[in-house]
């Protein structure tokens, strides 16, 4: 057996390596399975992930449950603080249910391209919404969509925006390609019949560009109210992406409120500050923006600590129910929260542990 005096004088780096190595000692790899390895929390941590997936039947299942039971919020503190593997990011991602550890792998740009896949098929809430906020991954790696797509926990609008992305930058695509190919093909046919001395009838040649005009035009000469407004919002996107800092400053003070809403996630923030500042911006815009899971962090501050409107119940509800919002933010505006909405804060498990704690704490002294 290791000598658990030795292990304490051990460096952690060496220990770490040493359970990674194909010669680890069988009793090191129990020792870490049991998180009884003298390391800092994170370190344990790394070396349990090593030997989750163990086939030894005294190491892989006793590490499984060790890892069930550490908290939610020490998962998360691991993925923020300690610049987690690709691997280890995997293998938290298939022992962990919970939605506020889900939503921090998602986000971190070290998770693996099947880590998301096996994710896209089963995550709902504020998991699933970080992965269809993540367009750059999503055309990159379309399979995505498609997983999403099958999740039957699915959001409605969730739905929506990837049936429009996948419209936009995939069918149209594909449609194109079928075009000239289709229209290849016919010259070919063409070229073959002249060469066997075939006559064309007028009629017959004005009723094939007829139809052809009719393919290459998809059958979209009468757009459906949707599919304008796709339209019109893509060309929006391309309108403002051209645009100076100048001249979005300018937008954010006199634009509309689909404007508004693009140039809230741009990324100078004194762009999304100026959107912020619009006289002409209504409470249901900013209670919009405070649900926002993308926006910098100073610009929540600035929104929660300067404006009188975060004040008012929704707006406060939307601060609190966004995972993305600060603890230093959330947490002081839970006392103000209805009753009937405590109860669900208190058992959503998309928040994090600090956040369902508190709502449990004020929803009992409310009832007392």
């Amino acid at each position: 057996m290791a000598d658990p005096e030795n292990l304490k004088t051990a460096d952690p780096r060496d220990l770490i390596a040493l359970v990674r190595s194909q010669d680890s000692p069988r009793e090191l790899r129990i020792f870490a399975a049991r998180g009884l390895l003298p390391l800092e929390r994170d370190d344990r941590l790394r070396a349990l992930l090593t030997v989750v997936g163990d086939i030894d039947p005294e190491i892989g299942p006793p590490a499984a449950e060790t890892l069930s039971r550490i908290p939610p919020d020490d998962l998360a503190n691991f993925l923020d603080e300690a610049e987690p593997t690709e691997i280890e990011l995997d293998v938290i991602s298939r022992h962990s249910d919970d939605h506020f550890v889900l939503e921090r792998i998602i986000r971190n740009r070290a998770a693996g391209d099947q880590t998301l896949l096996a994710l896209a098929s089963r995550v709902s809430g504020a998991p699933q919404e970080a992965l269809i906020i993540n367009q750059v991954r999503l055309l990159r790696m379309p399979a995505l969509i498609d997983a999403l797509l099958e999740n039957p926990d699915l959001a409605a609008d969730g739905r929506r925006r990837l049936l429009e992305m996948r419209e936009e930058f995939f069918d149209k695509g594909d449609r194109r390609r079928e075009q000239e190919r289709l229209r290849l093909e016919e010259e070919e046919r063409r070229a073959r019949q002249e060469a066997a001395g075939i006559v064309f009838d007028e009629s017959e040649q004005e009723g094939a560009g007829t139809a052809g005009e009719a393919a290459e035009s998809g059958g979209s000469a009468e757009l459906s109210d949707e599919e304008a407004n796709s339209a019109a919002l893509a060309a929006v996107f391309r309108r403002i992406s051209m645009m100076t800092v100048k001249e979005k400053l300018g937008l954010a003070q006199r634009g509309t409120k689909e404007e508004r809403r693009i140039l809230i996630g741009d990324v100078n923030k004194i762009v999304s500050m100026a959107v912020l500042r619009c006289e002409s911006i209504s409470l249901a815009e900013v209670e919009t923006f405070c649900a926002m899971r993308h926006l910098h962090t100073e610009l929540l501050h600035d929104n929660a600590g300067t404006r009188e409107s975060v004040k008012r119940p929704r707006i406060q509800l939307a601060l609190v129910t966004n995972p993305a919002v600060p603890l230093s933010i959330s947490l002081p505006l839970v006392k103000f929260i209805s009753m009937r909405d405590l109860r669900n804060l208190s058992r959503d498990r998309n928040l994090p542990e600090g956040i369902r704690v508190a709502a449990r704490k004020v929803l009992l002294e409310k009832r007392g």
